[in-house]
This record gives structure tokens, C-alpha cells and sequence, in this order.
């Protein structure tokens, strides 16, 4: 957003290279055995009174500097225990003794524990394996490893590739893998919290539980000194193409945007599109939008809609990528008008972060930008941004938003606020969240009462690819500067039929999780 415009039996004899094949599997599995027998095998001590099963686990995995992976249905992790202590016991007795089931086994991967019952206790998998097209699934539900409390939104990604998917609003992902990617590791990260590394085929069959822990940081990591807060803005768009992506990338995303006048709608807009996500050395006119799904309700006369047109919808959203489209406030040409202030650090997708304000000269009376920005401590790296028009000067900003009106009618702005997210994808970052509120007066001609009309934008980036990324033929890109919700498209009636409209005021969190499912199906589709 300028000035300006505003995720069999073999059929033949056996010859010597399959019972070389043969040999090399014997050898491999036997290296595996070698390393279950020796984490299993490793002398534990241990004293544990009035605790769960869960507890229990994390007090055990903390001592062997190891990490447990099961299925609710398998491991009754709220069970109580009875007290637990033992001497250079080794661990797998110590878990038979805990678990107290036979039909319990383990699977040993680096420091990782499956705990699993055998196949023949098991119940039908809730996730299937691999499938013919060469991809496996995987599923879970990530945790707060402290509080046991569902985490939505986290970002789960293949690692050292660019695949994955986010969580839903109950933690639950599930993602679909080429097979021949089936012994990396999964990353699931989330804000505050430290990264969780998973072998896949850890999680082959079942919808394993996964805990996340919670990052704090250290009283020792702040220092009492003065920083120059506009020079970290500075280094934060100096570092900028090492920083974010350097090549092309698909951002799936889910879109919504609804328009209503004194509090009723007057009409809302959903839609799935594939972002054609440039390199971040260019600006936001090279990114490209194809529109997957969409629907839509009018909930008006078509008079009421006409009234006012404003500079929004999809383009609005795309431009709010301000590290590619860069508002004054970034711009080190227009810094000079603004003051920056540190006023905080927090904590921020495991990492530690600059909480940096920023606010108009009081010697400037045009229309400018007030806010926040969020800034990496270690690599200088924006993360995100809430920002809007200085209240006090909100008025005159009217020709940056207004598209059209009729000459009988006036329009002042009251509230212009956007909000801008970005997340770490194998070393760099991108923009996954965006959203943007504006509500305007508008009062007809010779009228004594005026309308509020108000108006919000947002997406979120549901799955990311950087794998064979191309530019879309133009029949398949939507035009940038469409008022999305005045466009005619087919209504898939199959893909949105169990699933009703998503509220305006529903938190984004909430949406995805409605139709994340949904979204990963059209993926496997394309």
C-alpha cells in the first residue's frame, strides 16, 4: 500500500541385485534396532509422586532427553499414577511399569518415542498412509506443552522444503506428503514458542498428539541501554533481501470482506485464492491473484452499495504487504517526518522482538501514519506491524480511499487501521496475515442524518509452496483493481455445501479451522 494509491510378491526368480536389496534392508534394520535397543536401554532414576500419565512422560522424556509422540486412544494421558520410583531402571521397563498395557510397543526414531499399541489391537487409523498417487498423510494436534491447551494457527512445515499447512482452531492439521519426502522431519512452530522437530513417519496412521513448549525470555537477554529505534527501521529495510524471499513463492489463501452501513451488512464476500507471491527485490504489482472458490451475499438494494465505491478489496489486501509495498513510515525518505520510540521486547515466533512506536512530527498537519512495529532483536527482520491514519488528521484522507461518489454526497473518513503479520518459512519470511477496517460518514445532500459505513478486508495464508512456482496465464488471474464483491463467479455448490457462511466477526483463528480441510482438497486437486 502506497501514497498514492492508497502451504507383492516378486513375479521372478531372485538374482543377486535383489538379494544385495535384501541384504541392504537387513542392515538398516538392524542399525534400527540398535538404536531402539540403546535409548530404551538407557539407565533411568527416578522419583514421581501425584502425578499423570502426561506428567509422568514429560518428567521421564526430560530426564532421558527424549521426546513421546501417541494417540489419545492408546495412552490415557490424564490417568492418575501410582507413586514411581526407581533405580538405574531401564527406560522401557520404566514405561511398561507406567503404562501398564501389554499390547503396548514403541518406535524409536533420533530421541523420539512412539508409543503405540500393536496392529493387532489397532483400531482403524484416523488418518490413511500412503496412498497411489505417491503422497502420505499425516495428521495431529499440537498442544501448549504447559497448559495442555489446543494451539490454532501454527505453522507446520516440511523441512528443508517448501510444503505445509497451518493448524485449525482446535490445533488439528493434517498434511498431504510426496512419499519420497517420508523420512524428513516436520517443523511446527508458533508464536512464543519454542520450534518442534518431528520425524514423519513418526506420525504415519494416526492423529498423534504433539507439545509445543512455551518460550520465555530470560531477564539476562534485556539490557538497559539506549537504542536508536528509526535505526532499526532502517537496518530492518536494509536487510530486507536477505531477509524475506529472494524467489518466487504460492500462497493459498482464504479471503473474506464484508461491507455494512450503521451496523447492518449490506453485503460479504468469501473466496479461496492462489497468490502468485513475487520476490520481495520486487514490488506488490508483480504479485498475481487466481481465484480458486467464492461466494458471496447481498444483503441490500443494489442503491445502497452504489452510494460509495472505495479502494479496497483485493488489491487493497495485496498492497498491505508493507515490506513490498512500502509505506512512508518505512520509507527512508519520508522517515524524517515521524518519531520511533522503543517502548517494549516481547517474545515473537520463538523470538525475541523490538516493539517499536511511531507517530507524526507535531509540526506536520497532513495525514499520516501512526502505530507499532514489530522488529526481530537477532536479524533485524520486520515480523509485523498494526498501524493506521493519525486520528487527529483521519478527515483529510478521504481522496485516498474514496474511488467514486455521487456529487451529492460527502464522505469523511472516522477509522482507518490495518494489521500486517509475517512468518518464518525455512530461513525467510513472508507475509501470512493481513486485515484492514475502515469506516467512513456519509451524509447525503441537504439530509439531517448521515451513515456510518464501515468495511474490513482480510486473508490469511493457509499453505505456502515454493516448489515449481510460475506465473498464472493471464485468463487466470483476477484483476487487481476489481471490487471483488460486484463480480459475478460460479458458486461451487459441492465444495461450499456443508459449510455455512463464515460470521464477519468470527476471529480469523476460528475461520480457518471451518475450512482448512476444504482448502487442502483443493490443493489435491490442482
Amino acid at each position: 500500500m502506497n501514497r498514492q494509491n492508497a502451504y507383492r510378491f516378486l513375479p521372478f526368480p531372485l538374482n543377486n541385485k535383489w538379494i544385495l536389496l535384501f541384504l541392504m534392508i537387513g542392515l538398516s534394520l538392524g542399525a534400527y534396532s540398535q538404536q531402539r535397543d540403546s535409548l530404551l536401554s538407557k539407565p533411568i532414576t527416578i522419583n514421581i509422586k501425584g502425578a499423570t500419565v502426561y506428567q509422568a512422560l514429560n518428567q521421564i522424556g526430560d530426564l532421558a532427553g527424549c521426546f513421546f509422540i501417541y494417540d489419545s486412544k492408546d495412552v490415557k494421558s490424564d490417568k492418575k499414577i501410582q507413586p514411581l520410583e526407581v533405580i538405574n531402571k531401564p527406560l522401557v521397563d520404566i514405561l511398561n511399569q507406567l503404562l501398564s498395557d501389554p499390547t503396548i510397543d514403541y518406535k524409536v526414531i533420533d530421541k523420539h518415542i512412539l508409543i503405540f499399541q500393536d496392529e493387532e489391537n489397532q483400531t482403524k487409523p484416523t488418518v490413511e498412509g500412503a496412498d497411489s498417487s505417491g503422497f502420505i498423510t499425516i495428521g495431529g494436534i499440537i498442544y501448549d506443552k504447559d497448559t495442555k491447551i489446543p494451539i490454532p494457527f501454527s505453522t507446520v512445515v516440511i523441512e528443508k522444503i517448501g510444503l505445509g499447512t497451518i493448524s485449525n482452531f482446535e490445533g488439528l492439521f493434517y498434511l498431504r506428503i510426496p512419499k519420497k519426502h517420508s523420512k524428513a522431519n516436520i517443523i511446527v512452530s508458533h508464536l512464543g514458542y519454542d520450534n518442534l522437530s518431528v520425524p514423519i513417519e513418526m506420525l504415519e496412521g494416526k492423529t498423534y498428539k504433539l507439545y509445543i513448549q512455551p518460550r520465555y525470555i530470560p531477564i539476562q537477554e534485556v539490557f538497559i541501554r539506549n537504542i536508536d529505534a528509526k535505526g532499526i527501521i532502517k537496518s530492518a529495510i536494509e536487510n530486507k533481501t536477505k531477509n524475506y524471499y529472494s524467489s518466487n513463492i504460492y500462497l493459498t489463501s482464504f479471503y473474506r470482506e464484508g461491507v455494512k452501513r450503521n451496523n447492518k451488512y449490506l453485503g460479504y464476500s468469501e473466496a479461496v485464492f492462489k497468490i502468485f507471491k513475487s520476490s520481495y527485490q520486487t514490488g506488490t504489482e508483480f504479485d498475481q491473484v487466481r481465484l480458486l472458490k467464492s461466494r458471496k451475499i447481498e444483503l441490500s438494494e443494489r442503491s445502497d452499495t452504489l452510494i460509495v465505491k472505495l479502494k479496497a478489496g483485493i488489491k487493497g489486501a495485496i498492497d498491505l504487504d508493507i515490506v513490498k509495498s512500502m509505506p512512508d513510515f518505512l520509507d527512508p525518505e519520508f522517515m524524517d517526518n515521524y518519531i520511533y520510540t522503543k517502548t517494549d521486547i516481547i517474545s515473537h515466533d520463538s523470538r525475541s522482538a523490538y516493539v517499536i512506536s511511531f507517530e507524526q512530527k507535531p509540526n506536520i498537519y497532513q495525514p499520516l501514519f501512526t502505530g507499532t512495529i514489530y522488529v526481530d532483536v537477532e536479524n533485524l527482520t520486520i515480523l509485523g506491524a498494526d498501524f493506521g491514519i493519525n486520528p487527529k488528521y483521519v478527515e483529510a484522507s478521504a481522496n485516498l480511499f474514496v474511488l467514486k461518489k455521487d456529487r451529492k454526497i460527502s464522505v469523511k473518513p472516522e477509522n482507518i487501521w490495518y494489521s500486517v503479520k509475517y512468518r518464518q518459512w525455512n530461513g525467510r519470511y513472508y507475509i501470512y496475515h493481513a486485515r484492514g477496517d475502515l469506516s467512513f460518514n456519509v451524509k447525503k445532500r441537504r439530509k439531517l442524518f448521515s451513515s456510518t459505513y464501515t468495511l474490513f478486508i482480510e486473508y490469511v495464508g493457509v499453505q505456502i509452496d515454493t516448489l515449481n512456482v510460475e506465473r498464472f496465464t493471464r485468463r487466470d488471474v483476477l484483476r487487481p483493481n476489481i471490487i471483488f464483491s460486484e463480480e459475478n463467479y460460479t458458486y461451487d455448490s459441492e465444495f461450499w455445501k456443508d459449510l455455512n457462511f463464515i460470521s464477519p466477526e468470527e476471529d480469523i483463528n476460528k475461520a480457518i479451522s471451518k475450512i482448512n480441510l476444504k482448502i487442502e482438497s483443493i490443493e489435491n486437486e490442482q
